[in-house]
């Protein structure tokens, strides 16, 4: 289904769920029910030609035998297809022996909202909130229940605005009144493991599942969607009622401010020391006080507030804005941060500081090699910034030295006071440039000027191929203006092109027979460390190389690596194939975007038309 069928369906059944909602009940019940028969429907079917083929032993003998494992095998296809297995999320377990005042606050509000017993409470190192359902028998339930508490969040809210998050989560399992919304929101989460399941892993005889459910799981989430909006209304009136308006208006509103903050100042902060010092020495997740964000300076927390108050509710996903929730529960947005000692993590109790340095370990483990290349690359970036100052004072800069110097000034130098007159120049010394003008008009519309939306305007005209990244940076700044109108058109331009770029490079990652392959074109000492590198690792017996041809991205080179892992005596054996292709991604650098093939067994045609390719045998 296309995005705006998808979204006409969701605005048609918003409006029935208005006008005729008895009848707009009937309709996803109805629509929840036919995935669930259609999938018996199937399962007895295959039953039935199981238990016909059986029977036919009898009378067809050999022939028989050949239907009864055809049929039973499209029995286990269709049956393994349905079986949906999900990871449990990850996080460190807490137990009420660690938290005791959290379990009892946990207790009260299960018993006052009737919801399910929680099985496990995981603390996780994100700024988030949620409860996730992990069946064990597929499609057909019987949940392991998880509460999933980011420490962020819980160090960033009150004691009572975390109650009021914690009801609103647990909201969602309630066997109140809000039971029923409660079962669609669910089954929208459980149609859409199964569609993921198909995309990732489609199973051998399950197509006529599978091209059901291309139909069916996009039509039920649209016809869906107003029920799963209206859950989360509520669930936050289920927050409301068992703390007050007030709680749950601070806490949407610290949510929104305290994660701006984070994505904006805290961990930009803590990033950019990496500039300077090869490896981390931070305690992120210790170090963190909430109390911090109310210092910062009040225009900022003005905007940050501003920006998600004028942020409109959309069909990208079912949680309301926070201007939509705000109204719904009759409170005013209000930032209210917690003193020190007095957040929500004072709840884990002695279980905190232990958990605290957990994740700061593993923060520094997990961001150790990227901070180390991020620091070298910022050498070498300092280093060709000296260059190019010294160039400029020697003489003018070429268009694209132009561009880089101001760029590498806003990343490594002086900053972004220092960029903007340098990039004012280079459009001014070439004002034909397109990268020039789209540096100064994102520029611009980052830091909010509305000079940079004609500039931005101009650009599009010229080059149309910047739409994806002008799109979103133009949705960005009408967003933060409190333009609706306009940040909805050119969010519609931005997912239409995301959409349409992400089909054209799917489309690019296929291979086929049909496709033309034109020589690798790598000058002689690339192409030679190529084969170097190659021969390093074991398995391969034959490397040919070539370039796919793709009119779409005429500048951005293809590359396609066909390998050989059997031997002119051996069997093919899919495991050594696999092997060799592990080896080749860990330890092979290779000079643009290449897609590795196995062109042993059925793909052996690969190998005989890349053969043809001059150039193109590396091994």
């Amino acid at each position: 289904m296309e995005r705006a069928q998808f979204e006409a369906l969701i605005e048609r059944m918003e409006q029935v769920a208005v006008e005729r909602p008895a009848a707009y009940r009937r309709r996803v019940f109805g629509l929840a029910a036919l995935g669930y028969g259609y999938l018996f429907f199937m399962v007895l079917v295959l039953l039935v030609l199981s238990a016909l083929s059986i029977w036919s032993l009898v009378y067809l003998k050999g022939f028989g035998v050949k239907l009864v494992l055809i049929v039973g095998a499209l029995l286990y296809a269709v049956l393994r297809s349905l079986w949906v297995k999900q990871d449990p999320p990850a996080g460190e377990r807490v137990r009420a022996v660690d938290a005791p005042q959290l379990f009892r606050m946990l207790e009260e509000l299960k018993q006052r909202l009737q919801t399910p017993a929680i099985h496990t409470v995981l603390i996780t190192p994100e700024f988030n909130a949620a409860v996730s359902q992990v069946p064990r028998m597929g499609l057909f339930g019987w949940h392991r229940n998880f509460l999933v508490l980011g420490l962020p969040l819980m160090k960033a809210l009150t004691v009572e605005q975390f109650k009021s998050v914690l009801a609103h989560e647990l909201g969602h399992l309630s066997r109140g009144h809000a039971r029923a919304a409660n079962w669609i929101y669910r089954m929208r989460v459980i149609w859409a493991r199964l569609e993921s399941t198909f995309e990732r892993r489609p199973q051998w005889g399950s197509g006529a599942i599978r091209r059901f459910f291309k139909w069916y799981i996009p039509y039920f989430n649209a016809v869906s969607f107003p029920f799963a909006r209206a859950n989360e209304y509520e669930a936050d009136a289920a927050s409301v009622q068992l703390t007050s308006a007030r709680d749950a208006a601070q806490a949407l509103t610290g949510v929104h401010i305290i994660g701006n903050y984070f994505t904006q100042k805290y961990w930009p902060t803590i990033h950019a020391a990496a500039k300077d010092s090869p490896q981390p020495a931070f305690a992120p997740f210790s170090g963190f006080v909430a109390q911090a964000v109310s210092k910062l300076p009040k225009g900022d927390l003005e905007k940050w507030q501003d920006a998600a108050l004028n942020q409109i509710t959309s069909h990208v996903d079912t949680h309301p804005s926070l201007g939509d929730r705000l109204k719904a529960i009759g409170a005013a947005a209000e930032f209210a941060p917690p003193r020190k000692g007095e957040g929500a993590d004072q709840l884990l109790g002695a279980a905190l500081e232990k958990l605290e340095k957990t994740f700061d370990s593993q923060w520094r483990d997990r961001v150790s090699n990227s901070w180390q290349k991020y620091h070298d690359q910022t050498q070498t970036k300092r280093a060709r910034l000296a260059a190019l100052q010294s160039e400029k004072a020697a003489g003018p800069l070429s268009e694209h030295g132009s561009v880089e110097i101001a760029t590498l000034e806003e990343e490594v130098g002086a900053g972004s006071i220092a960029a903007l007159p340098l990039l004012r120049e280079a459009v001014a010394r070439f004002p034909a440039s397109a990268i020039a003008r789209f540096a100064l008009a994102r520029h611009l519309l980052r830091e909010g000027r509305e000079e940079g939306v004609p500039v931005m305007e101009s650009v599009l005209r010229d080059d149309p191929s910047a739409l994806l990244a002008a799109s979103e940076l133009m949705r960005n700044y009408f967003s933060q203006r409190g333009d609706h109108a306009s940040a909805k058109s050119w969010h519609d331009r931005y997912i239409d092109e995301a959409v349409r770029t992400q089909r054209a490079q799917k489309e690019r990652q296929r291979l086929l027979l049909s496709d033309r392959y034109a020589p690798h074109e790598l000058d002689a000492g690339t192409a030679a460390a190529l084969t170097l590198q190659l021969k390093a690792v074991k398995g391969i017996k034959r490397a040919y190389l070539v370039r796919k041809v793709d009119p779409r991205f005429p500048d951005k080179p293809l590359y396609v690596l066909g390998v050989k892992s059997t031997g002119f005596f051996q069997l093919h054996s899919q495991k050594r194939a696999t092997r060799a292709v592990n080896g080749i991604r860990e330890k092979v650098v290779f000079p643009g975007e290449t897609i590795i093939l196995n062109v042993d067994g059925n793909l052996y045609k690969f190998a005989r038309k890349m053969r043809r390719v001059k150039r193109s045998k590396l091994i």
